[in-house]
């Protein structure tokens, strides 16, 4: 299987229409991206129960996300993008409360993989809720964790608002940190 997924348009007619455009063009691209090709390997690893690729997946782009809207890196970015995008209307599904447990436990897939944090975290996903706290262990279900993340990106959900989130200037900034990233590497 070949995956280009960035090989839509040559790299300086994207840069050119990025400049030249209204922030909207150079967000949703972005977002259009993330929820044509990325989020398609995230559905799949529910499904396969890939649960660590699954946190890794969904963490990468919160962050990117975070970044590119509010400038914002790190746990701070991540509950931010929790809170706006992924956080349910009940208790157990409001993640962003457990974002900091949720980045560490990120951090640790993806730099260090054995570390005593390990014993705080649990998969469950057969239970009910998208979390608990059972004896200082949290007990995740990925399939719930997922879901919400998903439905962020159905059309006209969450994520299609970002508009309402920030001012003329906070989308220009916003342009600006796509660009300088579209750029760095």
């Amino acid at each position: 299987m070949r995956n280009r997924t960035h090989f839509i348009e040559p790299l300086e007619n994207r840069l050119e229409r990025f400049k030249n455009s209204s922030p909207i063009e150079a967000i949703e691209t972005l977002l259009l991206s993330i929820q044509n090709f990325f989020n398609n390997e995230i559905i799949l690893t529910v499904k396969n129960y890939q649960t660590s690729l699954l946190f890794l997946g969904i963490h990468a782009v919160a962050l990117t996300i975070s970044e590119t809207l509010w400038g914002l890196k790190g746990e701070a970015g991540y509950k931010k993008f929790l809170e706006k995008f992924i956080d349910g209307d009940t208790e157990d599904t409001k993640f962003s409360f457990i974002s900091d447990k949720i980045h560490n436990w990120r951090n640790v897939l993806a730099h260090q993989w054995v570390a005593s944090s390990g014993y705080e975290i649990q998969y469950d996903y057969k239970m009910k809720l998208g979390f608990k706290i059972e004896k200082n262990i949290l007990v995740i279900n990925p399939k719930i964790y997922c879901d919400k993340y998903m439905e962020a990106f159905n059309v006209n959900n969450k994520i299609w608002e970002y508009e309402n989130l920030l001012n003329k200037e906070e989308l220009n900034n916003a342009k600006k940190r796509i660009i300088k990233k579209f750029l760095e590497h």
